[in-house]
């Protein structure tokens, strides 16, 4: 694979998911990405509704990341809860509006979601595909 249909495919996945095209995730107490406006969202529960939603993009993670949906599972599960507590100080308690909500899902999908995987190796930029991609 090129490493710029490599990069392509990452801020096609990247776009989908900040989008909102996938955000439709709702938590266990009934609260709603896509309700954020009306039913405002406690910040632990928020980050567990963006975690299902880093967690649902593992059902295409061949195509998307070059890994098994097991393996895509691991690294978001490994991953998920130390990228909401580096988000805890720029998140308020309650999240109320889809900017917000979208802003802190963008950052917290960056930090949790794998990025391409060549021969075994996580590449995160076009060099590192260069040189590992061959």
């Amino acid at each position: 694979m090129k490493p710029t249909f490599l990069f392509a495919s990452i801020a096609t996945v990247a776009l989908a998911l900040f989008a909102g095209a996938v955000p439709s995730a709702e938590a266990q107490a009934g609260y709603s990405l896509k309700a954020i406006e009306s039913r405002p969202i406690p910040r632990d529960d928020h980050f567990a509704l963006w975690k299902d939603v880093a967690l649902r993009a593992c059902s295409e993670s061949k195509e998307r990341f070059n890994l098994e949906a097991s393996q895509c599972r691991r690294v978001i599960s490994e991953r998920g809860d130390s990228c909401a507590a580096k988000l805890q100080n720029e998140s308020p308690l309650m999240i109320s509006s889809t900017e917000v909500s979208r802003h802190l899902g963008r950052k917290y999908l960056q930090c949790a979601t794998p990025y391409y995987f060549c021969k075994g190796v996580e590449v995160k930029t076009e060099e590192e595909a260069r040189s590992k991609c061959r």
